[in-house]
């Protein structure tokens, strides 16, 4: 599902997630996406703070509806410490199709582990996979982009790109 996070003084965006991810799983998902470290993130649904321990379903958050970030200050060492853990990229991936991947990549992990464990997974594939797209080069990303309108070409019967 989608919902709409709205930064205090600030823009609001989408983000996927599932009514079976935790809150922590979802400040997890933003301190990548906007680069906000989790321990600074103070999310509010309806007048009332979300506890980092509790599923998003608990608090009835459905497709569309609107949380809001606050952030709060941290002493410092913690924070310093907090944003080595923040990947570089924080590339907001909601415009992004790559949301299809996650929400259909956390139905597969819910099969083979406990939700805690599910989304612990799934952070840790997604930095993954951000990092390893990061680090793609130009010549990477036209020989992905050749190959794909390849297929797309076999496929609708059109004329191969040479």
């Amino acid at each position: 599902m989608h919902i709409y996070v709205k930064l205090f003084k600030g823009n609001d965006f989408e983000v996927a997630v599932s009514a079976g991810q935790t809150v922590q799983g979802l400040k997890e998902i933003l301190a990548m996406q906007i680069s906000i470290p989790v321990e600074e993130q103070k999310l509010v649904f309806k007048g009332k703070a979300l506890a980092d321990d509790k599923l998003l379903s608990f608090y009835k958050i459905e497709e569309g509806d609107r949380v809001f970030l606050f952030t709060k200050k941290v002493d410092k060492p913690t924070a310093a410490a907090a944003a080595e853990n923040i990947p570089k990229f924080a590339a907001d991936m909601s415009c992004c199709s790559t949301t299809v991947l996650w929400d259909k990549l956390r139905i597969f992990l819910q099969r083979h582990f406990t939700p805690q464990d599910v989304e612990k997974v799934l952070i840790e594939f997604q930095k993954d996979f951000n990092s390893r797209l990061q680090r793609l080069s130009l010549d990477d990303i036209e020989r992905l982009a050749i190959t794909k309108l390849r297929q797309t070409n076999q496929t609708n019967g059109v004329a191969g790109v040479s």
